[in-house]
């Protein structure tokens, strides 16, 4: 069941749009490759910052036939073909503000007020959020410049609101929903209603995965290849001992550390792929994600 929420900005709710194994297949598919989420800076390049405080990371558009089947409901949605979509933003996070790839957030983890039509030759238009979770408090997305209701019901019946959305446009996490909105009005033009924020989560935990979709195909044969379990501490490139005994530890330390880390001792060697707390362990010393199977099973 569609519903539309607002006209300024344009917002509107697809009520059960995944199922529960939907939303286990992303939260299962993105976990591994988490890791603390970055912004994109002045400069166009990707930069960590207070602003957001989540994990995240993406999922290829054709990565296995789930994906695809979600992102070509995404499409007609949309009005918009597949092309024309970014690679699945996922993320998670607790207690802070929020923005997808797969994103999870914790208590305190959050995204602050941004705009996500990016200024290029093919703008995001469009913003279709996924609701893997259900959060027991916080974590709305909210449209600070608006509280511009299509009836004055909605404000109620979306509720109870936390502080940071009361007064505003806002919806709370659901598992399964997912929140539409438009960057762009109906002329084309930039829309600066559609500013938004990821609240605050105040209990439990909020996963949500985006779709950013373009006005026109977006890098269509570009892809973001997930590599192996980076808590494993296994090197996963064939040149890594040359690499380091050449000095690329210290000069590409980011890469490295992640692909390299036996040959960059930058990891504890686990005794078997089973051997969690070890894989935790290095996961949170590369700033990945640590795992919780309760979290990813529900």
């Amino acid at each position: 069941r569609i519903e539309a929420v607002s006209w300024n900005p344009r917002v509107f709710i697809y009520h059960n749009f995944l199922t529960d194994g939907e939303c286990r297949h992303i939260k299962r598919t993105a976990a591994p490759m988490m890791k603390r989420s970055s912004v994109v800076g002045q400069n166009g390049s990707s930069v960590t910052d207070n602003i957001r405080t989540s994990y995240g990371t993406f999922i290829r558009r054709r990565h296995d036939p789930v994906i695809e089947r979600i992102l070509r409901r995404v499409a007609a949605w949309t009005k918009a073909p597949p092309e024309n979509q970014e690679d699945l933003q996922a993320g998670r996070g607790e207690g802070g503000r929020e923005k997808e790839r797969v994103l999870r957030y914790g208590i305190g983890q959050k995204y602050g007020a941004h705009m996500d039509s990016l200024i290029d030759d093919s703008p995001r238009m469009a913003t279709v959020l996924l609701y893997l979770h259900d959060t027991e408090e916080g974590g709305e997305t909210a449209f600070p410049d608006s509280s511009s209701w299509l009836t004055p019901d909605l404000a109620t019946r979306m509720g109870p609101f936390s502080e940071c959305a009361q007064g505003h446009v806002a919806f709370r996490p659901k598992k399964g929903d997912a929140l539409m909105f438009w960057s762009i009005k109906p002329d084309g033009t930039h829309d600066p209603l559609s500013m938004h924020t990821g609240c605050p989560v105040v209990k439990g935990v909020k996963w949500t995965a985006t779709s950013w979709v373009h006005s026109m195909p977006y890098a269509y044969d570009r892809y973001i290849s997930h590599d192996g379990e980076p808590g494993a501490c296994t090197d996963l490139h064939d040149m890594c001992t040359v690499w380091a005994a050449a000095g690329e530890c210290d000069r590409n330390p980011v890469y490295m550390s992640t692909h390299c880390g036996p040959s960059c001792k930058t990891c504890e060697k686990c005794a078997s792929e089973t051997d969690l707390p070890c894989i935790n362990r290095n996961r949170e010393r590369l700033g990945f994600m640590v795992y919780d199977q309760a979290e990813l099973d529900a």
